[in-house]
């Protein structure tokens, strides 16, 4: 049993766990850090969408020019081919194209994953308009988790990176191509067609903001924040632990007990208050001068009862 081992095994066991419970700590505070650094990032990137879909969405659609490839309206306008000729030169004409948030929304974060950005993100619903918003599996969780428990947001840190998805609700500006299907604007309904992406409500959740950032495993980011001088530290920290328990208690409790032995076979004893005050506050000093003081009880117990002088 552990109470039959010498103090310095026994306080070596109660140092190493102790110092793996402080490591355990540790991480976990590690993790919490971490995943609150990661949320936080996460957020500022929704944020940043949020915003950019409301200042499309105050203008109902913004229009681009000679970008075809996704677009709802289109419109062709003339301008001038020199503008210093006014009126009177030659007019070309300049295709238009517009685009409502959610395609605006979209088509930034196809920008967005070509680019060299670690944050990727995009819009999906659990009734998307585009078959291209498709949820994928955590999506499809998150959007379930967020609908069913009226959450704002929700993340994991999953072993592809951390995800993060935000709630996005329905505006009364969004309802005008999300509601009715009969009375949305005809080209969304020549896109999309009338089965998906209609027949919400203002206040509805109308998707989620889905952020992914790249995450290491907390055991690297651990390795890397506990370097080799950390790990020095910590030895000699448990080197001179043992030490001073040795010598402060061990070797103390070893010479008293020598010469407790000693007296109670009737020997002269050196118990080491050659240098100790009586007013010191260290208990085994207290100890030996109380073993003394009982020494001389009894040598005094002994002289009374025999006449005779017992040895010092």
């Amino acid at each position: 049993m552990l109470n039959n081992r010498s103090l310095t095994v026994q306080f070596a066991i109660v140092f190493l766990l102790a110092l793996t419970l402080v490591a355990a700590a540790f991480y976990l505070i590690l993790d919490r850090i971490y995943v609150t650094e990661l949320k936080r990032q996460a957020e500022t990137v929704a944020d940043n969408v949020d915003a950019f879909g409301s200042w499309v969405a105050q203008y109902g659609r913004v229009w681009v020019k000679d970008d075809d490839k996704s677009y709802l309206g289109h419109v062709s306008l003339f301008q001038p081919e020199d503008p210093a000729a006014g009126a009177a030169g030659k007019l070309n004409p300049v295709e238009f194209y517009s685009k409502n948030p959610a395609l605006a929304q979209r088509e930034f974060s196809e920008a967005v994953e070509r680019s060299a950005s670690p944050s990727k993100f995009r819009l999906t619903s659990h009734n998307v308009m585009n078959p291209n918003n498709r949820p994928d599996p955590f999506e499809e969780g998150a959007l379930r988790q967020i609908r069913d428990e009226k959450l704002k947001e929700y993340y994991e840190l999953t072993p592809g990176g951390f995800r993060y998805a935000r709630a996005v609700y329905q505006k009364a500006s969004c309802i005008a191509c999300h509601g009715d299907a009969a009375k949305a604007p005809e080209d969304v309904r020549v896109r999309y067609g009338t089965t998906n992406g209609f027949g919400f409500k203002e206040g509805d959740v109308a998707g989620i903001i889905s952020v992914r950032l790249p995450a290491r495993s907390l055991w690297d980011i651990a390795l890397n924040v506990v370097g080799v001088w950390e790990l020095v530290m910590i030895l000699a920290a448990f080197v001179i632990a043992m030490l001073f328990m040795y010598y402060a208690v061990v070797a103390p409790v070893r010479r008293l007990t020598a010469a407790t032995q000693q007296i109670s076979l009737g020997k002269p004893a050196n118990l080491g208050l050659a240098e100790v005050s009586q007013r010191s506050g260290n208990e085994l000093h207290q100890l030996a001068l109380a073993t003394e003081r009982l020494r001389i009880s009894i040598n005094m117990a002994i002289q009374r009862l025999t006449g005779k002088k017992p040895s010092a």
